[in-house]
């Protein structure tokens, strides 16, 4: 060691004198912060490094523990030291420079000027590290009230007042240990939290739906309950997602299928719209379709209440134009139909057509114009013929319904003979005259059928009086005469019940078929109402007259019966002349034949209150 040192050397600094570089005054802290460096360029000092020497003592368990000499004693042992040596020092380097004692002086103090400075600068950074402290002890006792009242957990009263019992160091220590139990459960209640929140912020996202803010706040509450309330909400809303998204997939899938159907190419055809349909579903592991992505994007429509609005309002747009193209396609149908038919075209023909159009698409809306505009031209060069075809239809209705001459006679462009007079009004007004005649006849149908059924049983009247009178029909015997009697008698019900039930049942039609069409309806050129009054007339004369000739018959008998009683011998006569006796005693008897027609005989009402009767039961029968 060399002279310089030994005058160094203390009983409390080393001073180390192969280094110049003067090192910062460190004194250990709690929290080992860092001082700020007083020489502010960081330039060298020529100054001997010196560390504070720590003295043996023992503690309370025998141990030698190191401790630090008091402040004051160690920095005026060391001031002195550094002192005299410095003043050793700048004394030599003086009288080697040859300073005067007025720059001696000068030297001298502005170096106890820095001193003092650097002595106030110390004395100001450990008060901020001593109020550094405080100021983090504040913080950790605000921090425990703050995750202790956020987990509803009780607290040491004691920790959290003022005490001047600990230093601030302890003090701080025994709030760290304490915090670090509380962050502990305080960090995973956050993260339960904070995962629920983010996902209630992306389904609220997806779904349009702005998230109540009171969900947002995960600081405040981190008890069990808070957290299951979480778990709740995160669970109605993913059954929410659940049902929107099988929503919005029914509704893509109808809007698939509808652009299917109208074969409306997405990347072609398509709307901006119709590509995100398009791509906005893809197929799960298991097959079933889920959404491509539940926010919307360029190539998916997502599954928010805009997107379910849009999508509605597209398939019901698709829906309208599926309608009007079926519409547009039946009727362009109907019409190429009824030119086949017209223009005979062959079968063959129409059955390549009909395989060659597929679907609702407009390209098998272009072909139905293409073959609907083929046949009209070719419609247009068969004019004459077709007019021809119409009027021959024309005159068929006519007997079917059998039209009278004046009828014929109104329709006027049926006298219409020059073929360059022809054209397509002329045979649109053929073919829609041919069409209200058939209309007419199908209206008449009905009412024709029952005439018909009327007319027969009409005849069927006077064929069963006709064969009333054949007394050789009950000849027969055994099964023959079974059936022939049974044949009359379903005649008879037909003329006693069906007859007027059908009369009645038609004066209601021709009645309410004049009051429709404004003219009476005509049957074989006749008025049928007045057709039904002729015939009931033909039927009471012809009934009075059978009467007649029934009583003219009677009476010849009587006469010849008389005649032949009056030249018999005399006890015949008594004999013929006796009555016999019943078994109830003496009844009289007057047959129908027998009763007078004269003052008081009403002939037609007779004659209706036989037809009224099971026909055959007639008065003289």
């Amino acid at each position: 060691m060399t002279s310089i040192g030994k005058r160094l050397n203390s009983p409390t600094v080393k001073f180390d004198e192969s280094s110049f570089i003067a090192s910062d005054s460190m004194l250990a802290s709690p929290l080992s912060m860092p001082r700020n460096n007083h020489n502010g360029d960081h330039g060298k000092r020529n100054t001997a490094a010196f560390t504070p020497i720590l003295t043996p003592k023992g503690d309370r368990s025998g141990s030698i523990v190191p401790t630090l000499l008091s402040p004051s004693r160690t920095i005026t042992e060391t001031l002195a030291t550094l002192a005299a040596s410095t003043g050793n020092q700048l004394e030599e380097i003086w009288d080697e420079v040859g300073y005067s004692p007025e720059d001696r002086a000068a030297q001298l103090s502005d170096l106890l000027v820095k001193f003092q400075d650097i002595c106030a600068e110390k004395i100001a950074e450990e008060r901020n590290v001593a109020e550094t402290f405080r100021q983090t002890i504040v913080q950790a006792k605000d921090e425990i009230k703050k995750t202790a009242s956020a987990l509803k957990v009780a607290v040491d009263p004691k920790l959290l007042r003022e005490s001047s019992e600990h230093t601030l160091s302890d003090e701080l220590a025994m709030l760290e240990t304490t915090l670090e139990g509380l962050r502990e459960a305080a960090d995973t209640a956050k993260e339960d939290l904070k995962e629920c929140l983010e996902y209630l912020i992306e389904s609220h996202a997806a779904l349009g739906l702005e998230l109540d803010p009171s969900w947002r706040d995960i600081e405040s509450d981190l008890t069990a309950r808070r957290r299951e309330e979480f778990h709740r909400k995160k669970t109605e809303m993913k059954e929410e997602i659940s049902s929107r998204c099988s929503a919005v997939i029914q509704l893509v899938r109808d809007c698939q299928h509808l652009m299917a159907d109208l074969k409306i190419e997405a990347e072609r055809d398509g709307t901006a719209f119709d590509r995100r349909v398009a791509g906005s579903l893809v197929r799960s592991k298991e097959g079933s379709f889920i959404m491509s992505s539940k926010f919307a994007s360029d190539s998916c429509v997502g599954i928010s209440a805009s997107a379910i609005e849009d999508l509605t309002n597209r398939v019901a747009e698709l829906h309208k134009e599926k309608r009007a193209r079926k519409v547009q396609l039946e009727e362009m149908g109907g019409a190429i139909a009824m030119l086949w038919e017209k223009l005979h075209i062959p079968e063959e023909d129409q059955i390549a057509f009909t395989e060659s159009v597929q679907g609702l698409g407009l390209d098998t809306i272009e072909k139905g114009k293409r073959e609907l505009e083929r046949l009209q031209a070719l419609k247009s060069q068969m004019l004459g013929k077709l007019i021809q075809e119409a009027r021959d239809r024309i005159v068929e209705l006519w007997e079917q319904i059998d039209a009278p001459r004046e009828y014929r006679e109104q329709f006027t462009p049926f006298k219409i003979q020059l073929e360059d007079c022809f054209d397509d009004k002329l045979l649109e007004q053929h073919e829609e005259y041919a069409y209200n005649l058939y209309s007419r006849l199908e209206q008449m149908k009905p009412i024709l059928r029952i005439i018909e059924r009327r007319e027969a049983i009409v005849r069927e009247r006077f064929e069963y009086e006709e064969l009333q009178k054949d007394p050789d029909r009950l000849q027969q015997r055994g099964a023959a005469m079974t059936r022939q009697l049974m044949e009359e008698e379903k005649m008879a019900r037909r003329i006693k019940r069906e007859l007027p039930r059908l009369t009645e049942v038609l004066i209601e039609k021709l009645i309410e078929w004049k009051d429709l069409n404004g003219e009476d309806f005509q049957y074989r050129g006749e008025k049928y109402l007045d057709l039904m009054e002729r015939q009931e007339e033909e039927w009471n004369q012809y009934k009075a007259e059978e009467l007649q000739r029934k009583l003219k018959k009677k009476q010849e008998e009587k006469c010849m019966k008389e005649n032949k009683f009056s030249s018999a011998p005399l006890f015949a006569r008594h004999a013929a002349g006796k009555k016999k006796r019943g078994p109830l005693g003496d009844v009289p008897s007057t047959s129908n034949a027998e009763r007078p027609v004269g003052k008081g005989y009403d002939l037609k009402k007779a004659t209706s209150i036989r037809y009224n009767r099971q026909a055959g039961d007639e008065v003289g029968l």
